[in-house]
């Protein structure tokens, strides 16, 4: 399949099939709405089955939407363009903590509902299962 390549922007890559509409969803929330992009899903790859691959026109990622995303796909490659060349290769490695990337999904807990920023810790990896510091509730993103 052969498909446009990027002059200036990200490519994520390595994301699990069906993942692609996740990870979308996270980067909507960084995304200023003028950036041309590519969803790309069932992709046959060699390292998975199947993949699904982001291509985002004039984007990069901050750290912080990295570690997220690394957090719904730890496998992921995410890959600096500029000028037609990858000059940043990074693999996001999930932190052993991580404090104020997303909400608890516990509607009761503090930081809900008094303001506290919400941190949390790693406690399985595989698959990803985080753990409130405030009300020890444990889910896995999504």
């Amino acid at each position: 399949m052969k498909t446009q390549m990027l002059n200036n922007g990200t490519v994520i890559d390595h994301m699990p099939e069906g993942m692609g509409f996740h990870c979308l969803d996270i980067l909507k929330k960084r995304l200023n709405g003028n950036e041309t992009l590519i969803v790309f899903m069932n992709v046959p790859s060699g390292k998975l089955k199947k993949k699904d691959m982001i291509k985002i026109q004039d984007f990069y990622l901050d750290e912080a939407t990295s570690t997220y995303l690394s957090l719904l796909a730890p496998q992921i490659t995410i890959n600096i363009i500029k000028d037609g060349v990858v000059t940043k290769k990074i693999n996001p490695e999930i932190p052993h903590e991580i404090k104020g990337i997303i909400s608890c999904v516990n509607s009761r807990c503090i930081t809900n509902t008094e303001g506290y920023t919400p941190e949390y810790d790693i406690r399985s990896k595989e698959p990803v299962t985080l753990k409130c510091k405030y009300c020890e509730f444990e889910f896995t993103p999504k």
